[in-house]
């Protein structure tokens, strides 16, 4: 997630005719990127704790 703010950062310092021509689609790219890595780590931590509560 650093790694897209700081490409956001970048994109800001471009020219305004390629602010928005490389913005949008990096934005889009980055929403999506977030909202897979949230859920990764979200089966993960259902896994972990249904792993960790295990009876044996």
């Amino acid at each position: 997630m650093y790694a897209g703010e700081m490409v956001f950062i970048l994109i800001a310092l471009l020219p305004v005719y390629l602010q928005w021509m490389l913005g949008a689609p990096w934005a889009i790219f980055h929403i999506l990127i977030i909202t897979l890595q949230a859920f990764i780590f979200m089966i993960l931590t259902i896994i972990y704790l249904s792993m960790a509560h295990e009876s044996h």
